[in-house]
């Protein structure tokens, strides 16, 4: 049986973080397979968009969104547990220049990690964004690496 715990650190980027998809599917998808320990010891969940939320609305809007769709509610052990890996980056997905703070994120949770994570790269925005969301991904020194980044 595969050991999740062992298997690389990983960030999900999720363009359209604040989105129905994010509310209704991803966030509950991934609580059960953390729930299902099918997580890897070391991720981060990150949620990008233009909305601004202030401190702790954003987790607050996901755990919502897990009790009213997943399978499974979330119990106060187990959001205590999930929710640190949760984090939200508030910018304009069509401007190059707030791709800058993806970068700083990675650098970050790589020292904290002590290995290069893979990354993934999650489109829940608009057909028509999404060209100009990888053109600006494109431009990340990190994405260089195609053996440890998707979309």
């Amino acid at each position: 049986m595969l050991d999740y715990k062992k298997i690389s650190p990983v960030i999900l980027l999720i363009f359209g973080g604040s989105g129905d998809l994010n509310y209704r599917k991803l966030t509950p998808a991934l609580f059960n397979l953390f729930i299902d320990e099918a997580m890897p010891e070391h991720y981060d969940i990150v949620g990008i968009a233009r909305t601004n939320y202030k401190d702790g609305e954003y987790l607050k809007h996901l755990k919502e969104g897990i009790d009213k769709f997943s399978r499974r509610k979330a119990k106060a052990a187990e959001w205590k547990n999930f929710s640190p890996h949760l984090s939200y980056m508030a910018m304009d997905l069509l401007e190059p220049g707030g791709y800058k703070d993806i970068e700083k994120f990675k650098e970050k949770k790589e020292k904290e990690y002590g290995v290069h994570p893979h990354i993934v790269f999650y489109m829940a925005v608009a057909p028509q964004l999404v060209p100009d969301i990888v053109k600006n991904i494109g431009t990340l020194a990190f994405c260089k690496d195609r053996s440890c980044t998707r979309i």
